[in-house]
């Protein structure tokens, strides 16, 4: 195997090895590295780099240097990363979490091949092409990063070729267990590309509900913080203008460009409130928001004033917990779900000599009230738990509890 520079493998990810060590050793926001001894680090696995015999044997010594910080944001991106190389470009039109009774499915697109196939919210996979899956057969983890790991894991599996046909072995909510035959499909979002990170989906979701006194609301979702979703979430506000009340989902949304909170907060707040500070090495930032005063056609508008729902789950993270953080601190929101991923620094990225990619964290987030959500998550206003018997039937417990509460908060209790 030869480097990106024509050096052997061994040089190059020498190389890349040094320069994760330099790169953090400069943006680290903590110059204490939270007690942790970063130049011994580098002198305990530097013969083990050496002995590394293999190109990804050398990866996980640097893979391993980096997890001592203990933090989010510290990745190594590299052609066969988990979650970041699919083996087709197709996928099954599911949303899964990893909850305490298995991989249990959340949402099927209505419009997919899984739909028509029979899946359902509520179901539990039990195994994928009659590989068991994480929990078909016995407990998940509890920690929220194993769990994520297992996620991904799954994700990758139903991945493929486009038309290509997985089986998938369920269980109902009703303990019926069936072996059924799925489609894979291309993602109907648009790809987007940011600097040297790998191209992904981005997609936009704007539904009109009722809640169960009858008003009128807006459900908006969409799956990444980029520039893509900017011109369609202001239409989606303009559309709702009037409504009774707004719920955002940002249940999966992993984050994206962390300045976009700034933008998105100003459809909802007229002054420029302090949203959260973002403490990098030696220099502290401001998020404040932006109020939009004004449509793209010219139109002049006021930021919209009625209540606001923000649903989140497990894997809602990054710069989808800094806004519902901020959001929540500042009582402009009501937050419904389940607690965060505790994944919430903002980061860069550097292209390494072996042409690997590390993701680094350069900052801390902190809301306005110094909530650190980093470690911790976002703490839902009203916890809704996933369970098979909540979500059969298309049934959607967090949905229904915001449009509930539209209604009282119209009602000013």
């Amino acid at each position: 195997m030869r480097g990106a520079a024509g050096q052997d493998w061994k040089q190059s990810l020498r190389a890349s090895f040094e320069l994760v060590w330099t790169t953090v050793n400069e943006t680290f926001y903590d110059p204490s590295f939270g007690g942790l001894d970063w130049p011994a680090v580098r002198a305990e696995l530097d013969p083990k780099l050496e002995a590394a015999d293999t190109p990804e044997a050398a990866r996980d010594v640097i893979r391993a240097m980096i997890e001592r910080l203990g933090r989010s944001h510290f990745t190594l991106i590299t052609g066969g990363s988990a979650g970041r190389s699919w083996p087709g470009a197709a996928v099954v039109s599911i949303d899964f979490r990893m909850s305490d009774g298995g991989t249990l499915v959340t949402r099927v697109d209505p419009s997919s091949s899984a739909f028509r196939a029979g899946l359902q919210a509520g179901d539990v996979l039990l195994s994928i092409d009659g590989q068991p899956v994480p929990g078909a057969s016995a407990p998940l983890p509890a920690g929220r990063r194993e769990r994520l790991i297992l996620w991904q894991d799954v994700y990758r599996r139903l991945h493929g070729a486009p038309a290509s046909v997985v089986e998938m072995t369920r269980r109902t909510p009703h303990g019926d267990v069936e072996t059924i035959a799925v489609q894979r499909e291309l993602d109907r979002g648009e790809v987007v590309s940011l600097g040297n990170l790998p191209a992904l989906p981005v997609r936009i979701d704007v539904t009109e509900a009722r809640t169960p006194a009858g008003r009128r609301a807006g459900v908006i979702g969409f799956t990444a913080w980029m520039a893509a979703i900017a011109q369609p979430f202001a239409d989606a506000v303009d559309r709702f203008r009037q409504a009774d009340g707004i719920v955002l989902d940002l249940r999966g949304n992993p984050g994206g460009l962390a300045d976009m909170i700034r933008g998105i907060a100003g459809h909802f707040v007229a002054t420029p409130v302090l949203l959260g500070r973002v403490q990098m090495r030696g220099v502290e930032l401001e998020l404040r928001a932006n109020p939009r005063r004004s449509t793209s056609d010219g139109r002049r508008v006021e930021p919209y004033g009625g209540p606001v729902a923000l649903l989140v789950d497990d894997m809602t993270a990054s710069a989808s917990e800094c806004f519902a953080g901020g959001m929540q601190s500042l009582g402009r929101v009501r937050v419904f779900g389940t607690r965060t991923a505790g994944q919430a620094l903002p980061a860069s990225t550097r292209q390494l000599p072996n042409g690997d990619v590390l993701m680094y964290a350069v900052g801390d987030f902190v809301t306005s009230t110094g909530a650190r959500l980093e470690g911790v998550g976002v703490v839902p206003d009203e916890e809704i738990p996933l369970t098979p018997e909540g979500l059969a039937g298309g049934r959607d417990p967090a949905l229904a509890a915001a449009l509930a509460w539209l209604d009282s908060a119209a009602n000013g209790r």
